[in-house]
């Protein structure tokens, strides 16, 4: 190449350079403030603002701070007073504590665990505290906590809770394992699932809760993951709000499942089983059957199936189902104010498909508006067993197939198929066919079937 030649492309780089910017380089991330090695009995650190005592590790400032290695008997703790988040990353971190809290913050402005990918990390509490006060849980912070990272932690709370946050607790990812006496995870003010697989077990307390009783606080909000719990009491509880748009929850075993003042469903994959009400909005202080001007259901989307060994769905308030598919079941022993629906307050069915099933369908203490989306409301002349297939007709057309699972009088269907003020016939046997939802299947067939029930009006419910 010419030296001319050479020197007009020179130029010409040099003035793309200038007009563009840089040329992109790859991303480089940013070194840890310190690494912290844990080696049984103490810690060992390269970096900064770390103190070691002994077993007793206090991260001081803010920064990113990663943490590998095993602990037998002792604790790290966050104690920073400058303003900046503190992240921890862990990487293979495994800390005991036989007196109290193995991983606590007692100031920050916030703090992020991030667990590594590949990583598995495991804390484990006392089950008797020498403390008094705080910490009370094996991971606790006394600021906004958020989880993230694609690593596994599992938490051991043989003392009260498994993770709790004071403020603001975000779980955005990782898989989070934990296993606690009492609350298995709890974000005081509020708690947000963005992601994750979550794994909670309780032995005498709740799931996963944010429990602040002032207003615009106590909000639990799911957006996505995936979520599977076997709790004593409540396993999803929002004290004053209740907000799922999406995700994957599973409860095999709850007093309450799902509970909140005001809970909206709008999406999501759920199903919860409780030994007494599956999806439930309480106001505190109301008397027996006393409705509520502020607790509220809405379903807007999704699909729910809930057992419930009292109802499936109770609502002290209204009850507004208008969209999404739910299948409801309530006690099979007891029925009158008991139901797969319950609402002290108005009932609406404006869209969705809903079914509900129980010795009562409809529990409830005004009468269901006919003005609204279809619904009908058979109650058969016995109870049927388990396993019995009913099905709604119109003329030979079938409008709707549902399997029961445990012993039902009434059965309630709800979708765009039914018309309220038209006739339909209830048949019990035939076939059904496709991949049923909570005993809800897409298709059925009367052959063979018993025609048990004729000209049920729909938007009527004998109980008026």
């Amino acid at each position: 190449m010419k030296a001319t030649t050479r020197r007009t492309a020179v130029l010409a780089g040099l003035t793309t350079a200038l007009l563009t910017g840089p040329l992109a380089v790859a991303a480089v991330a940013a070194a840890p403030t310190a690494t912290i090695t844990l080696n049984g009995t103490g810690a060992s650190v390269s970096g900064s603002n770390v103190t070691v005592a002994g077993s007793a590790v206090t991260i001081t400032a803010p920064g990113s701070y990663e943490i590998r290695g095993t602990l037998n008997n002792g604790y790290v703790k966050v104690d920073s007073a400058a303003a900046g988040t503190v992240e921890l990353i862990l990487a293979g971190t495994s800390i005991t504590n036989s007196t109290s809290s193995p991983l606590y913050v007692t100031r920050a402005d916030a703090v992020t665990v991030t667990l590594a990918a590949g990583t598995s990390n495991n804390l484990t509490d006392a089950a008797t505290y020498t403390n008094t006060g705080e910490p009370d849980s094996a991971l606790f912070s006394a600021a906004d906590l958020t989880i993230a990272g694609t690593g596994a932690l599992t938490v051991r709370a043989n003392y009260a809770d498994g993770i709790v946050s004071k403020d603001d607790l975000v779980i955005q990812s990782g898989t989070v394992t934990v296993t606690a006496v009492d609350d298995a995870i709890r974000g005081k003010d509020s708690l947000t699932v963005n992601g994750g697989t979550i794994t909670v077990t309780s032995s005498g307390g709740d799931g996963l809760k944010s429990n602040e009783t002032e207003a615009g606080k106590g909000v639990l909000t799911i957006t996505n993951g995936t979520i599977t719990a076997s709790v004593a009491d409540d396993a999803v509880k929002g004290e004053n709000v209740l907000n799922i748009s999406g995700g994957t929850i599973n409860v095999t075993r709850s007093y309450e499942a799902l509970e909140g003042l005001r809970t909206t469903i709008s999406g999501g994959n759920i199903t919860v089983v409780a030994s007494d009400d599956a999806v439930n909005a309480a106001e505190e202080g109301l008397g027996h059957m006393e409705p509520s001007a502020i607790a509220f259901i809405k379903v807007t989307g999704g699909t729910i199936v809930a057992t419930g060994g009292t109802d499936g769905f109770d609502s002290n308030g209204s009850l507004t189902f208008a969209g999404g598919t739910v299948v409801a079941r309530g006690s099979s022993t007891r029925g009158g104010g008991e139901g797969a629906i319950d609402a002290d307050g108005p009932i609406a069915f404006t869209g969705g498909t809903v079914v509900g099933a129980a010795l009562t369908s409809l529990a409830v203490f005004q009468a269901v508006p006919n003005n609204g989306q279809g619904w009908v409301a058979p109650r058969f002349n016995a109870n049927l067993a388990a396993n019995t297939t009913v099905h709604v007709v119109s003329g030979s057309t079938v409008l709707a197939s549902y399997r029961t699972s445990a012993t039902v009088r009434e059965v309630v269907f709800s979708s765009n198929r039914i018309v309220n003020g038209q006739r339909y016939d209830i048949y019990t046997g035939g076939s059904v066919s496709g991949t049923g939802v909570g005993g809800l299947y897409p298709g059925g067939s009367i052959t063979g079937a018993t025609r048990v029930l004729t000209g049920v009006t729909a938007g009527r419910y004998g109980r008026f």
